[in-house]
């Protein structure tokens, strides 16, 4: 066998591990920001020839050379966030609920870009909104909302309005009125009593007083990357507790050891 033969041999016979220096193509998000810088061995001058860049000894290694991200988040309180879908219901006495710093909206505007440049923007009305939630923000609205009602008015609301006749269920129905209350806590009531502020204690209508839950919703969008809008009212808040992707693993994989 000639010596070129044996050399076609030997290169049909490396595989991938083999190859030293050499990168393998792979499937990358553009999405996502470069693992590796992608100049490095690109011509400086435009129209250059492309070669490896030069070996040079060193005696830093790279990744001395770069943060740790991960641990610079977790010291800094960055954690982790996920999409949600959250709103209150048509039946909601008001138009939205703001708890613990996230709010709880009826209905929200969507802007349509304008393909035909007609110098109108368009704006279309969707139900809810689409937020970030962080584990912290999920445990201050466990602590918020069993402190939280919603007191309904007296004023039974309206099945008819004046002009369009007979209206039920649609959206000429008034429904009934209301406004939300925040509980205070004993500590905050002995805290403001002491300080000399006006206090005033909750006084409960067991008629009129039900869990703001019972009309806010917050669903955990299945894709994360391009979040969107339910087609119908999820179950609410009151029904469905609240969801936190990284507990439901840790759950999931108690259940299955």
């Amino acid at each position: 066998m000639s010596k070129k033969a044996k050399d076609n041999d030997l290169d049909n016979d490396l595989t991938p591990s083999d190859i030293k220096g050499e990168v393998l193509p792979t499937a990358v998000d553009e999405n996502l920001p470069p693992a590796a810088n992608p100049d490095t061995g690109a011509p400086t001058t435009p129209g250059a020839a492309v070669g490896p860049p030069p070996k040079i000894d060193t005696h830093v290694r790279g990744s001395d050379l770069v943060p740790n991200i991960e641990a610079h988040s977790a010291n800094t309180g960055v954690l982790k966030r996920y999409r949600y879908w959250v709103g209150v219901t048509p039946s909601c006495p008001v138009e939205g609920i703001d708890i613990a710093g996230v709010n709880f909206p009826k209905m929200n505007e969507k802007l349509i870009p304008d393909p035909q440049r007609s110098g109108e923007t368009k704006r279309q009305g969707v139900v809810g909104a689409l937020v970030w939630l962080t584990e912290a923000k999920i445990e201050k609205l466990r602590a918020h909302l069993p402190l939280t009602v919603i007191r309904f008015l007296k004023d039974p609301g309206a099945r008819e309005e004046p002009g369009t006749g007979q209206n039920i269920g649609d959206n000429a129905a008034r429904p009934r009125k209301g406004h939300p209350i925040r509980i205070p806590t004993p500590a905050e009531v002995r805290d403001r009593q002491k300080k000399g502020k006006p206090t005033r204690a909750y006084s409960p209508d067991m008629l009129r007083d039900v869990p703001a839950a019972r009309f806010m919703f917050a669903q955990l969008c299945p894709n994360q990357e391009h979040p969107e809008r339910g087609e119908y009212y999820p179950p609410v808040l009151e029904v469905t507790g609240l969801d936190w992707p990284d507990r439901i693993e840790s759950l999931v994989a108690d259940l299955l050891s």
